[in-house]
């Protein structure tokens, strides 16, 4: 028999998004046998969207309070009947065999991620080549897709749920604690959704973010510390803490941070290893 998948769709004030990413599901040459679009705390109605699909294709969540991405995905898993659980963002599409290549791949794995292109630049392509992953790939970090391109076995997604403590880095730390399971992770090699970026201000925030406030963005690093070990833990950090440097202010400040944090190698190795941020940091 065929494996059954629910979908989890998180959306936070976004409607028009969802419109888009929720009829894209509704279209794959596989159907998922439940949906579930967890809202996270929108201030913004979703009523007139939500109208335009049949009422029992899906169940739309509305969350009172927004709690972030991994408490929506950990309702959605919760209330998962389903074999396999497939993640999505409200901003992201999928192809419309994205279901079938995924449950397919499932017949010799737990989890699942895939390749994909850019939305605004269909040309772009990202594809990882890794077929399987490891630990001792993934340590390096998410080279691979974001949670639109990841399916899991139940089981396992039951098992492990999402760290809500997490700000960033949550789909690195869940592919982390899936192969510590070692449970079969498995790649397709192959672009079959399309990320969205245009909207992202994540670059700007960070840019524009106090000191203070990138400690809650080291959570995850210091989490696996052990397993990343000296190192590659530094250099994490390091590029964490220095990130969109070029455009920071108190660049300085921002660099001693990192010393302090990171050690001076690894702080070295991020500020000279760009082109852009020497070139920045000369301004």
């Amino acid at each position: 028999m065929q494996k059954t998948v629910s979908v989890i769709i998180t959306t936070h004030n976004r409607p028009d998004y969802l419109k888009e990413s929720l009829a894209a599901v509704l279209k794959q040459t596989v159907l998922p046998s439940e949906i579930f679009v967890i809202d996270d705390g929108s201030s913004v109605s979703y009523e007139e969207v939500i109208n335009l699909f049949p009422s029992d294709k899906f169940e739309y969540i509305k969350v009172p309070v927004a709690s972030g991405a991994n408490a929506a995905r950990n309702l959605g898993i919760s209330k998962s009947q389903s074999d396999i659980i497939a993640f999505l963002d409200d901003d992201d599409i999928w192809d419309e065999d994205y279901l079938e290549q995924h449950i397919n791949a499932h017949d010799n794995a737990d989890a699942v991620t895939c390749g994909y292109r850019f939305l605004e630049t269909p040309e772009k392509i990202h594809i990882n080549t890794t077929e399987v992953i490891t630990t001792d790939v993934i340590k390096k970090g998410n080279k691979f897709c974001g949670m639109s391109g990841v399916t899991c076995n139940a089981s396992l997604a039951k098992k492990l749920m999402f760290d809500e403590e997490l700000k960033n880095s949550q789909d690195w730390d869940f592919f982390v604690r899936i192969t510590l399971e070692n449970a079969k992770f498995h790649n397709i090699a192959k672009d079959i959704y399309f990320y969205r970026r245009g909207h992202n201000s994540i670059s700007t925030e960070v840019a524009n973010m106090p000191l203070e406030k990138v400690f809650p963005r080291l959570k995850a690093f210091k989490k696996h510390k052990e397993l990343l070990g000296k190192q590659a833990y530094n250099d994490r950090v390091a590029n964490q803490i220095l990130s969109q440097i070029g455009k920071k202010k108190s660049k300085l400040r921002w660099i001693a941070l990192s010393v302090k944090e990171a050690g001076l190698k690894a702080t070295t190795k991020v500020v000279l290893g760009k082109d852009r941020i020497r070139k920045k940091l000369g301004k």
